[in-house]
């Protein structure tokens, strides 16, 4: 038996079955494997997820927020854009336990990103240097990842600070 299909392509001919048979093949494994991606990082419903905010403890820590999962995982690349006003400057803000990066957006602005997930349950605090003897207010919101829900979800918080009061929620 001799392969008809091993001749070159010209124009007369067109293209050989193999090549066709070939292609054919490629593009449903290419489509899987770009799909792939978009959906491993669909996380789908993560329950109802809480953003708190937290008055300063003078002498033992400063104010920020507290992020406690649903009833399932935050997943990594959630997050929480944090704002203030008052002040020329909101501190430098720390995640507890470390698994946030927090970027300096501008003075009064900051985004921190989950780098690892949130597992459900689970808290992560967001407490800046920020005095409790200034005037300020500092508010915070949650933004998920594509293709994530939170069903029931508190995802804004804030925190006001007078001179001698301080409220949160």
């Amino acid at each position: 038996m001799t392969d008809t299909d091993s001749a070159p392509v010209t124009a007369s001919r067109g293209l050989s079955r193999r090549s066709v048979t070939a292609a054919a093949w490629t593009v449903p494994v290419v489509a899987v494997a770009v799909g792939t991606p978009a959906a491993a990082a669909s996380a789908g419903d993560v329950g109802a997820f809480v953003l708190a905010g937290r008055c300063a403890v003078p002498g033992i820590r400063g104010p920020g927020f507290t992020l406690t999962a649903g009833s399932g995982d935050l997943p990594a690349g959630t997050r929480i854009i944090i704002t203030g006003r008052g002040v020329a400057n909101i501190g430098t803000f720390r995640a507890t336990p470390e698994i946030a990066s927090i970027e300096v957006l501008s003075g009064t602005a900051r985004v921190a990103v989950l780098t690892s997930p949130l597992t459900a349950g689970a808290t992560v605090s967001l407490i800046t240097t920020l005095s409790s003897t200034v005037r300020y207010g500092l508010a915070a919101m949650v933004e998920l990842i594509d293709g994530t829900v939170g069903t029931g979800s508190k995802n804004s918080a804030s925190v006001e600070q007078s001179v001698s009061i301080c409220s949160a929620g």
